[in-house]
């Protein structure tokens, strides 16, 4: 994707198509991080000990003393450190005896409770690589860094068509035979969330022209992503629709389950994906192929899913023919994580999905995992 300029308090969890660069040392000074008494900490050596308060320094207003032997400066956190000091000391550790007086109750050691100039980062370091999806803190950062408006990929175009005549739109009441239209919004959800902008093209009827009619449109935009129709029933007519408008099918089968039947191709630069129609189908093979191509284009510098270890709790089947990729529950316990198959009735059960916090890799082998076994997952909070 071509890059653009957006103002910094519209790029949260934009990618990130420049190297950012400290403009100066932070902090810029030597610095307080909490209110006390700026000190040296050679008078604080053995306590208690009191000193005289000679002046304040605050954040904005910093004090122009210089602390000497026997002296001590009130201090706000934020606030310049004032010349001679090298500590802080909390003012929870100090009883003031007068305006000009105050005991020290605790000792401190050299550079206690402050930050010196430059510590978190020094001029012309850079602070934000390019390829970072862009987080609070960044934000935070980029607005340190004086960068008012911010270079970012831009947003991928997905079109979501769904395709099935049993499907009717949410607020309707299902008739016999039909059931209402999930897959547009659970794919909605992850376009977004994968960072690109969905674009709702209705659902398609099992006819070629109405087919026809939505997969053009389609095609206008960087992605087109067409959940059902793709296996091989009398009525599943994606693929054939596709060849009509030139689309290069890339592949058209994985061995994964759920997601057996997901359809990958393009046409010039439009790519396209059938997805399942089976609803956990079209969520995990979005996870796996369609999130990994978004953030390819945005240019992020992590594309792969995140997948961690587990120890097995209870036995899992495996499936000789296919990797499975199923809903789990997992909790950490004991300083790793553990994980079983979540009670779940095949790929339209939404409500067993709901209920599960990852899903579990099975290998594609024969037998059967064991308790005790380690496996892999991908968390799905």
């Amino acid at each position: 994707m071509p890059a653009e300029s957006v103002p910094l308090i519209e790029c949260i969890s934009r990618v990130l198509r420049e190297d950012v660069f400290a403009d100066s040392d932070s902090p810029p000074f030597d610095k307080a991080i909490r209110d006390g008494f700026a000190v040296r900490s050679d008078d604080v050596m053995e306590i208690p000990a009191t000193l005289s308060v000679i002046g304040e320094s605050r954040a904005g207003l910093a004090s122009n003393v210089h602390v000497q032997k026997g002296q001590c400066c009130e201090i706000m956190t934020g606030a310049p450190l004032p010349s001679g000091a090298n500590a802080v000391v909390m003012v929870e550790n100090t009883e003031r005896l007068s305006q000009s007086s105050v005991r020290i109750c605790k000792s401190v050691r050299e550079n206690e409770g402050l930050l010196r100039l430059g510590a978190e980062s020094r001029k012309g370091d850079r602070v934000l690589a390019a390829g970072r999806r862009i987080g609070l803190a960044d934000i935070g950062l980029l607005a340190s860094s004086g960068k008012s408006s911010v270079l970012v990929s831009r947003k991928p175009r997905v079109a979501i068509i769904a395709t099935g005549d049993e499907l009717v739109d949410v607020q309707q009441l299902p008739g016999p035979s039909q059931i209402r239209n999930s897959n547009s919004y659970t794919i909605h959800a992850q376009v977004l969330d994968a960072g690109a902008v969905p674009h709702e093209l209705g659902i398609a009827r099992d006819n070629v022209e109405d087919l026809r009619t939505k997969i053009r449109l389609g095609l206008e935009h960087d992605i087109l992503l067409v959940s059902g129709g793709v296996s091989m029933g009398k009525y599943d007519l994606v693929e054939s629709v596709f060849a009509d408008f030139g689309v290069e099918v890339l592949f058209d089968k994985i061995a994964m389950k759920p997601g057996k039947p997901t359809v990958f191709g393009h046409r010039g630069n439009t790519y396209v994906f059938g997805l399942p129609g089976n609803p956990i189908s079209t969520i995990v093979s979005f996870h796996m192929f369609v999130r990994p191509l978004i953030l390819f284009l945005l240019k992020s510098a992590n594309t792969t899913p995140k997948i961690l270890e587990a120890n097995l709790e209870a036995p899992a089947k495996c499936d000789s023919q296919r990797v499975s990729l199923l809903p789990a529950l997992v909790r950490f316990e004991d300083g790793r994580y553990r994980i079983r198959t979540a009670p779940w009735k095949g790929s339209s059960d939404l409500v067993g999905l709901s209920r599960a916090n990852a899903l579990i890799v099975i290998p594609q082998r024969e037998g059967s995992l064991e308790p005790g076994d380690n496996v892999q997952f991908l968390p799905m909070e």
